[in-house]
């Protein structure tokens, strides 16, 4: 069966039997010029997993923030959905996607207009106080403390 068959296949199983819940993970991403994590020119090619370990996070909190922000924040806003993204988000309005459930913390699904999505791993856009439990939007004035 050639991948053509197979999506015509897989589409006539969403229209019979109803909508689906769908996962992605970073791959969805590359796309819009986010690097994966563990694949070629990925994150870790650049960055020891480990530091990003809780444990190490308690141990120097400001060394960890300060990679967070350069990591992840610092290009936030940058990147945009692409097709992938705004499909997904496209085949939820029409009923075929019920919940979107993504590994990814960069919110394109949200930004292309998907508004059922379990963000896995959490999210860029709201930050959590370890201490107090706070839970807020990412603004611009704790993104620049040394540690939020």
């Amino acid at each position: 069966m050639d991948s053509v068959q197979n999506l015509q296949k897989a589409a006539e199983q969403i229209i019979q039997k109803g909508p689906i819940l769908v996962f992605t993970g970073a791959g969805i991403s590359v796309e819009s010029g986010i690097p994966t994590f563990r694949g070629p020119g990925g994150l870790w090619e650049k960055y020891n997993p480990d530091f990003f370990d809780i444990d190490h996070f308690l141990e120097d909190p400001r060394e960890c923030w300060a990679k967070i922000r350069e990591i992840f924040y610092e290009d936030w806003g940058r990147f945009h959905p692409n097709a992938g993204h705004r499909a997904l988000a496209q085949l939820q309005k029409e009923g075929f996607v019920h919940t979107l459930v993504t590994q990814n913390i960069d919110c394109l699904h949200q930004e292309a207009g998907s508004d059922d999505v379990v963000e896995f791993h959490g999210t860029l856009s709201r930050l959590r106080c370890m201490r107090c439990s706070f839970c807020g939007p990412a603004e611009k004035n704790l993104l620049e403390e040394a540690v939020p």
